[in-house]
């Protein structure tokens, strides 16, 4: 009988001690910090008019904002001799029936190139804003 409980309680203790390991690895794997943080920290705010606003905080190491957009898979579009034309951004279509077209700015003031030549900077804020109207 004696031998049986000594069974008995190294099984119980064996299991308690898998699943303490289990717990400490979750926590660990959940705590840990992010081994490919990007060395920028960079805002994308998308605004559509009558919308709320949505904000993308964006870790990267990208050197060009298309870079860090495509990281995240915020923008679609479509290349052309002038460069890459945004025409969709999380999801919204640009309706071009409707003179609809995203425009770039960084903090509040235009941009003079497209996105791929955008050279981003850590704490750098962007906006793309969907303007009705040519």
């Amino acid at each position: 009988m004696e031998q049986k409980n000594s069974k008995l309680k190294l099984l119980i203790g064996g299991i308690v001690l898998v699943a303490l390991i289990a717990v400490m690895l979750g926590i660990y794997l959940n705590s840990r910090p992010e081994t490919n943080a990007g060395s920028k920290n960079i805002v994308v705010e998308v605004r559509i008019p009558e919308e709320d606003s949505k904000e993308f905080k964006i870790n990267t190491d990208a050197e060009y904002l298309r870079e860090a957009l495509d990281e995240i898979n915020l923008i679609k579009g479509d290349e052309s001799a002038y460069g890459f034309f945004i025409t969709e951004v999380n999801g919204r279509t640009a309706n071009s029936d409707n003179q609809e077209w995203w425009l770039i700015t960084k903090g509040g003031e235009d941009i003079m190139v497209g996105v791929n030549d955008i050279v981003i900077s850590d704490g750098d804020h962007y906006e793309l804003t969907l303007v009705i109207g040519y």
